[in-house]
């Protein structure tokens, strides 16, 4: 059955070539991967014969396979976020295993893994020296994120018994842990292109095991009230792929600082400025909650029509909150503790912070509301103002690693972030039509 289905994906996608642009495609794509695959492997030969200074032919090859992970798991996101399919229904008379097999197969039988992989080979085959074991390293790095990408999306599109959540929780910590001691395991890497391909492979069959339903096939009305905030998220396109972008960006970010820090014992962007901006929350609120209600209008017009109460419509927004910064939370956290060392400062600092935007967000989401037609709209996703004074306010409290003296400036934000929220209730009644008007007469 499994030769018979991928016979004919095969047989479909030769079909597809009597396109001429199809075909066009095809050659575009084999030509770029030809392209790049011959670069790497000519930047790689000059290293190994000392033409390019002291740089060494494994930091090249390192880096170009964080490249290959890094380009796939943004792929699934850009230029559009495409949910996870489920090929055969689960009634379906075919085992698990098959049924999980297939899925995966016709993830891989995809332009983008053809490309990659043509990338992997044309560098092996220009390749001097060690031709194997690029090739081993190129396809584990191609074949691991693949199916990584397989497993975030599990967790986005599909509802999950308490197991699978646990296995995704067990899989997520192991790879931070790997990435965390990546000098003590870079001895180990061929080794690692082996196991970690199988480990993903191993946990992303319990996990499709695990699943209860699709959540798009999921009926509001018989949903538990424990799932609601997280539904709101997921099923609401604009903000599950603006979320996706906003954590991957971060993740990238501070991904990026730590091997720089091992390695050269430096800071991204000097440790200074723009780095603290990337260590808040700040990119959520820019991104979305400064512009709550542009995002889910309806949810405000609901409560508005029923009760007009803007302290329930507060509630509402912070129980919406939770999720998104409990994921930055568990990301970030841990990684600016490996980074730095001053536990009390990055605590502080982003709990601070944290309640500032939450509290501020309030108020932007009242002030200068923004009618969310497309996911990137050429004026933004939330206000010029309330995106420049969240940066100045996160940038300012940065300031408190240089001395203890500016933890003097703790009160003064607990203090404005209290205000804001006061300001919002009181404010609401006579602001409210500046709502009607952006979001319900544009």
């Amino acid at each position: 059955m499994i030769a018979y289905f991928i016979l004919i994906r095969l047989k479909s996608y030769f079909k597809g070539l009597r396109n001429l642009v199809n075909i066009g495609t095809t050659i575009l794509l084999i030509l770029i991967a030809w392209f790049y695959g011959w670069m790497l492997a000519s930047l790689i030969n000059k290293a190994s014969n000392g033409e390019i200074g002291k740089i060494e032919p494994d930091v090249i090859i390192n880096y170009a396979l964080c490249a290959i992970m890094g380009f796939v798991l943004l792929r699934m996101i850009l230029p559009r976020y495409k949910p996870q399919r489920q090929y055969l229904p689960n009634f379906y008379p075919v085992s698990d295993f098959q049924h999980y097999l297939i899925s995966v197969i016709s993830d891989f039988m995809k332009p983008l893994f053809f490309s990659v992989t043509l990338f992997v080979i044309t560098c092996c085959v220009c390749l001097h020296d060690s031709k194997f074991s690029f090739l081993l390293l190129g396809l584990g790095a191609l074949i691991s994120a693949q199916l990584f990408r397989r497993l975030i999306q599990y967790g986005i599109d599909f509802r999950l018994k308490i197991a699978g959540y646990i296995l995704l929780a067990i899989s997520f910590l192991i790879l931070v842990l790997l990435s965390s001691f990546y000098n003590f395991f870079s001895h180990y890497l061929k080794a690692l292109s082996l196991f970690i391909p199988a480990f993903l492979f191993i946990i992303g069959y319990f996990i499709e095991v695990s699943t209860i339903e699709n959540r798009q096939n999921q009926i509001s009305g018989g949903t538990r009230k424990s799932n609601f905030y997280l539904k709101l998220i997921i099923n609401n396109p604009k903000v599950r792929l603006m979320l996706l972008v906003g954590i991957l960006l971060k993740l990238i970010i501070l991904i990026m600082d730590f091997f720089i820090f091992r390695n050269k014992g430096k800071h991204i962007f000097d440790g200074q400025v723009v780095y603290w901006m990337f260590a808040s929350p700040l990119i959520f609120f820019t991104y979305i909650f400064n512009n709550t209600w542009g995002y889910w209008k309806s949810i405000w017009l609901n409560y508005e029509l029923r009760s007009g109460e803007y302290k329930e419509m507060l509630l509402f927004a912070s129980k919406l909150l939770i999720i998104p910064l409990l994921i930055d939370l568990v990301i970030t956290i841990p990684l600016l503790l490996l980074l730095w060392d001053n536990t009390l400062f990055i605590v502080i600092f982003y709990v601070v912070s944290s309640i500032f935007l939450i509290s501020f967000a309030c108020l932007w989401s009242i002030l200068f509301p923004i009618n969310i037609k497309a996911t990137f709209q050429m004026r933004g996703s939330s206000s010029f103002v309330s995106s420049l004074v969240s940066m100045v306010a996160v940038i300012l409290l940065s300031v408190l690693k240089i001395n203890y003296w500016f933890y003097a400036l703790i009160p003064f934000y607990l203090v404005a972030s209290i205000v804001a929220c006061k300001y919002s209730l009181d404010l609401y009644r006579t602001k409210k039509y500046i709502l009607i008007n952006k979001l319900l007469k544009e």
